[in-house]
């Protein structure tokens, strides 16, 4: 396992400043062998403790591949950070506009001004080619997944309904849709589904957001289980997993984001 680091710019938004992760698995430098990719997004959560935001713990993902590489299939992981303030971070993983009537207690800005769609033009468009240039990927889209959990799920759900010719494998955790649900419907359903390979997604019972309450998360994700139902996706397609009494943080994430790995991957042999 190796990991680089790119200190970047998104032109899409007025060069802000990203720092990308780019893990090649074991046996990467030696071969010639050409690998799938996922594209995390809450990049600064992937892989150490000391690299995670807001003092938060991280998916420890580094150690966990040092430990049981072999019983995962061999990807190249792509770890996008996001902006460090929250605001700036909600807004660049919302693909719409909208204003909210948001309660005292709630620290959330009254009005989301969306860049999600910038944003991810700048990945499909600038990103995504800089690393099927730069590594030996596997460049299309069955082969290519992309990953986020709260309102990194948002995005990456509308990523993979949006740009069927780049994903055809999501992973979302604990994705923050319910109150956007009234904007995020036109894109349901107007969106093509055929694509779409497999579809990780969870919930847990105790959530909460910081617009977000946990009876909004758990109708959130039922919803949009029951969405790719209804528009054809195959239930065998889809692992929908409830975890009683789980919170929304890291340290939860880290506990299933290997499996769910393995799940969008399924068709990939692991090392060992």
């Amino acid at each position: 396992m190796r990991i680089d680091i790119f200190d970047t710019k998104i032109s899409t938004l007025e060069d802000r400043p990203v720092r990308v992760r780019v893990m090649t698995p074991d046996g990467y430098k030696a071969g010639e062998k050409r690998y799938p990719v996922i594209y995390v997004n809450d990049g600064q959560d992937v892989f150490r403790d000391d690299q995670a935001f807001w003092g938060a713990e991280s998916l420890r993902f580094e150690q966990y591949y040092k430990d049981y590489g072999a019983f995962l299939p061999q990807v190249i992981l792509v770890a996008i950070e996001s902006p460090e303030d929250h605001a700036l971070r909600t807004a660049q993983y919302s693909p719409y506009t909208k204003d909210f009537v948001v309660p005292p207690e709630k620290k959330f800005e009254p009005r989301i001004e969306g860049r999600g769609k910038e944003y991810l033009k700048w990945l499909v468009e600038e990103w995504k080619p800089f690393i099927d240039s730069s590594y030996r990927t596997l460049p299309g889209a069955e082969d290519t997944a992309v990953c986020g959990y709260s309102t990194g799920g948002l995005i990456s759900i509308y990523a993979a309904l949006s740009y069927p010719a780049v994903f055809t494998r999501l992973l979302a955790m604990s994705s923050a849709v319910c109150i956007w649900m009234d904007k995020l419907k036109e894109t349901l359903d107007s969106a093509s589904y055929s694509h779409l390979k497999y579809i990780y997604m969870d919930v847990g019972t105790n959530e909460f957001g910081r617009m977000t309450t946990k009876e909004e998360f758990l109708q959130g994700a039922n919803d949009l289980y029951q969405n790719y139902l209804d528009h054809g996706v195959p239930a065998e397609a889809v692992r929908y997993n409830i975890y009683p009494d789980a919170l929304h943080n890291q340290k939860e994430w880290r506990s299933r984001f290997p499996d769910a790995l393995r799940w969008v991957f399924q068709d990939y042999p692991n090392r060992g």
